[in-house]
């Protein structure tokens, strides 16, 4: 628990509930609080209840655990039930992932909606591409560059690359940036957590650079954003057409090669018409007569 209040270093409220049944009981509500939770103190059966409540009422989860065989089998209910992104104990980076899980946990909400909105450019992937997509979505967890994406699903990056044009999705790297949105939307409108806390977590340089980042894919920054939140459907539409959307180049209305009865284009010359290409001489007269 430690970990967990060092993670949230004030950010948040973080309430203790040490009996399942209570848990169970809390669980049987609707709300988008977030459940940190251990699974090697969890049975099997714990985790299949735990997994059907949060598939009627979807909540973030957050499952902090060692590896050990204690949790193994309750962990893997977990990864195939519920969007729980997991952060393992004695790893060098443990409490920045941790921190990451614990303050951007994507909006199941807003998730929902704009998975909804792409779910037809979605089944046009691979399903290796697409598993991992929606799973970045979902729990805010994975690859962080288009080349780390393709190396996690096991393809060249221009395979890779081919496939999310296919789909009819504007590239890679925005849908890679798009997950970023998704996974810092709820820190952004219902907290107070500083931008720059945000923007670092994120991986970005600065705030500057996270916000022109959601200005492209929300056309509008992040403190517009907490200020005047959108509404879920409105924002699920507008990322699902950043995400898809392609400028198509504009044709010049005029033809290419002109039509065979088209009149040359003439000069006068001393009140004679001649065709431009002849030159004249220093007298002012054409060296040929046209």
């Amino acid at each position: 628990m430690g970990y967990v209040y060092a993670a949230v270093a004030g950010h948040g409220i973080i309430e203790s509930i040490p009996d399942t049944r209570q848990l169970l009981a809390a669980l049987a509500l609707p709300s988008d609080d977030c459940l940190v939770l251990d699974p090697a103190l969890l049975t099997p059966g714990i985790a299949q209840s735990i997994a059907a409540s949060i598939a009627q009422f979807p909540r973030p989860v957050v499952a902090f655990s060692s590896v050990s065989t204690a949790a193994l089998e309750s962990s893997v209910i977990l990864a195939q039930r519920t969007p729980a992104r997991f952060v393992f104990r004695g790893t060098a980076n443990e409490r920045s992932l941790l921190e990451r899980a614990v303050l951007l946990t994507p909006d199941a909400e807003f998730c929902a909606a704009l998975l909804s909105r792409l779910d037809a450019n979605l089944n046009l992937l691979p399903a290796a591409i697409r598993e991992r997509l929606v799973a970045m979505f979902r729990t805010g967890d994975g690859p962080d560059s288009p080349d780390g994406l393709s190396a996690a699903v096991s393809l060249p990056r221009r395979t890779m690359d081919r496939y999310i044009a296919d789909a009819g999705f504007v590239s890679t790297r925005r849908m890679v940036e798009a997950t970023h949105l998704t996974s810092a939307y709820r820190a952004i409108t219902r907290s107070r957590i500083p931008f720059t806390t945000i923007a670092s977590l994120l991986g970005y340089k600065s705030h500057r650079t996270m916000d022109a980042q959601f200005t492209l894919l929300l056309d509008t920054t992040t403190g517009r954003l907490r200020t005047r939140p959108l509404r879920v459907a409105e924002a699920a539409d507008i990322l699902a057409v950043r995400l898809t959307e392609r400028k198509t180049r504009r044709r010049s209305s005029a033809p290419r090669n002109p039509p065979e009865d088209a009149k040359p284009s003439l000069t006068l010359i001393q009140g004679r018409p001649r065709p431009r290409h002849v030159r004249l001489k220093a007298s002012g007269e054409p060296t040929t007569k046209p």
